[in-house]
């Protein structure tokens, strides 16, 4: 029968072991939750970048052209397309931004009140605006839903006819 001191120093070992399992066991947990954390932030920053497209030229569009305004929290870019009155063209509106945009939710809006149109755009997609012609003149759009709405100057644009 074995001596109740070395029962001791064989318990104490075990306890010692056991101890330094659990502590590893919390931090291979704490890293891996770590780690989660760090894709996720990474995933929500990088994904309106990839989403943004390079935007359409601002030279005369012509018939039937596609132009696309980007819409984020910094404001629609670009912020003037010139088109040819009589024209059709489509306004392809693309918003990158996600749904923790915490103004708004990520919505944009498209809003051309001299000519009835508003168009919402939810985070993370595309809408498009078909145009069947425009007599010349300066239509102004805007943004009222974030970012300071249509007050604000970066959240207003322009759509200049000629001809």
């Amino acid at each position: 029968m074995p001596k109740r001191s070395s029962l001791v120093v064989r318990e104490r070992r075990h306890q010692a072991r056991r101890k330094v399992l659990l502590r590893r066991l919390k931090i291979g947990l704490f890293a891996a939750a770590a780690l989660a954390v760090l894709g996720l932030a990474a995933l929500l920053v990088l994904s309106p970048i990839r989403a943004v497209r390079a935007p359409a030229p601002t030279a005369p569009a012509s018939a039937g052209e596609e132009r696309q305004i980007v819409t984020t929290m910094a404001g629609f870019e670009p912020q003037t397309l010139r088109v040819p009155a009589g024209q059709p063209f489509t306004v392809r509106l693309v918003n990158p931004d996600s749904q923790f945009h915490t103004d708004g939710g990520g919505w944009h809006q498209f809003r051309l009140e001299t000519l009835d149109v508003d168009v919402r755009v939810p985070p993370r997609s595309e809408r498009s605006q078909v145009f069947d012609g425009l007599a010349a003149g300066r239509y102004e759009f805007y943004c009222d839903i974030c970012c300071g709405g249509k007050e604000s100057p970066t959240m207003r644009g322009v759509i200049e006819v000629t001809g």
